[in-house]
């Protein structure tokens, strides 16, 4: 078996402000992640088994690897508390010299150009990386000579696209725009009408206003870069330049939102009654609560608002939680919401794997016997479900949580 090893750069000053908040290896680079060809690149030179070694964000590179089936490898991806050297790498894991450790500032299909020295190599290496890394992907056509394009792009018959040029899959170039030449639009872009982007790259999920000349930079989001003197501003003004959603995949199925939407009009005359006594016996109704959410690897995490009723027995004064179920943020089973402040104390790899899967209304921790406020076993229960959220266990836990609906108050968790 044919091994090599990969060492993920924790940060590059410039860089870091203009991937939208990603690990670097994770920052989209003419249409796929940059260690999406990397790995592509060593299954080309015929290698088996990679080593990938992580410091930043190891969980979510992980989440976006997996074993390596993808790309016809097998990957461990290895924590580390800090960017370790190529010696290192060959000492923990008993790497031969021939076997090579490549820092992921360039690829293997391309050795001789660096790409994350700095914000200008960050750009500029697009012209050349562009023949070599487009044409194997999905979709892609070679429009007219150097001009690329991903797949599903909207570009206005007004528009000039000038060579060497790329525009991202599922990106939007509107009327009168040009792009080019040394223009690249990434992914999910949208380009408005008559605005220009020349000698700059425009990252993922960006969306650049019209009339706005983009010359000499890297945009991303709000984030606006002069790749030429390093300065970086970002802008409030997004009319001109602004960052687009992300479409968060629905936590619960069709069905399970279909039920949660059910029950919750079934039972909304017994809550209305319920609520009407509280205001008369002046309780509070309902108190306002904040759970983070994790989008998808690399993404910010986003925060949703929803209510519980304190006046109701401890598991039925989660009954608004069903509507969040009903929008997609929320599923039936998995682990209990963290607001942004317990959120930020999940500070190991381990911990964290509490985000990745959904808030819901019977958890995980609670099913094993623990109740709030969550403890370290909590936290192991909560991060064992994340990583194999069995059939078996999600039965146990809806289980547990449709049988404490009707246990005495003193004995509900």
């Amino acid at each position: 078996m044919k091994r090599a090893a990969l060492i993920c750069p924790e940060h590059r000053d410039g860089i870091q402000e203009v991937i939208g908040g990603l690990p670097l290896v994770l920052a989209v680079y003419l249409g796929k992640p940059l260690i999406d060809h990397a790995l592509y690149g060593l299954t080309r030179d015929g290698f088996d088994r990679v080593l990938v070694f992580v410091s930043d964000r190891p969980a979510e590179v992980r989440d976006y690897i997996g074993n390596g089936a993808t790309w016809g490898l097998q990957v461990e991806v290895m924590p580390t508390p800090a960017e370790i050297t190529a010696g290192e790498a060959r000492l923990s894991h008993g790497m031969g010299d021939e076997e090579p450790v490549l820092l992921l500032d360039r690829l293997p299909q391309a050795p001789d150009i660096p790409i994350l020295s700095n914000l200008e190599s960050w750009h500029a290496s697009r012209h050349t990386l562009l023949p070599l890394l487009v044409p194997r992907q999905i979709g892609t056509q070679e429009h007219s000579p150097g001009v690329w394009m991903g797949m599903k792009v909207r570009i206005a018959p007004t528009a000039l696209i000038e060579a060497p040029a790329w525009i991202g899959h599922q990106s939007i170039i509107g009327d009168g725009a040009r792009i080019g030449p040394h223009g690249f639009v990434e992914n999910d872009s949208y380009v408005e009408s008559h605005a220009e982007v020349t000698n700059s790259t425009v990252g993922a999920r960006t969306y650049l206003g019209g009339m706005t000349h983009l010359t000499g930079s890297v945009a991303c989001g709000s984030v606006l870069a002069n790749w030429s003197n390093g300065s970086v501003f970002r802008l409030t003004d997004s009319f001109l330049l602004a960052p687009l959603d992300i479409d968060r995949k629905a936590a619960s199925g069709y069905l399970a939102r279909l039920l949660a939407a059910f029950i919750l009009m079934v039972a909304s005359p017994l809550i209305i009654v319920t609520l009407m006594l509280a205001a008369l016996s002046r309780k509070p109704r309902w108190i306002t609560r904040s759970a983070v959410l994790r989008v998808s690897p690399g993404a910010p995490l986003e925060t949703v608002t929803y209510f519980e009723c304190p006046f109701l027995p401890p598991v039925w004064s989660r009954w608004p939680r069903l509507w969040c179920i009903v929008t997609g943020h929320f599923s039936w089973t998995g682990n209990p919401p963290l607001d942004p402040e317990m959120a930020d104390t999940m500070q190991t790899e381990f911990e964290q794997l509490w985000l990745h899967v959904p808030p819901a209304l019977f958890t995980a921790p609670e099913a094993e016997g623990c109740t709030e406020p969550w403890d370290d076993e909590a936290k192991a229960h909560a991060a064992l479900f994340a990583s194999q959220p069995t059939f078996a266990w999600r039965c146990r836990i809806l289980q547990h949580g449709l049988t404490s609906l009707f246990k005495h108050p003193s004995k509900t968790i």
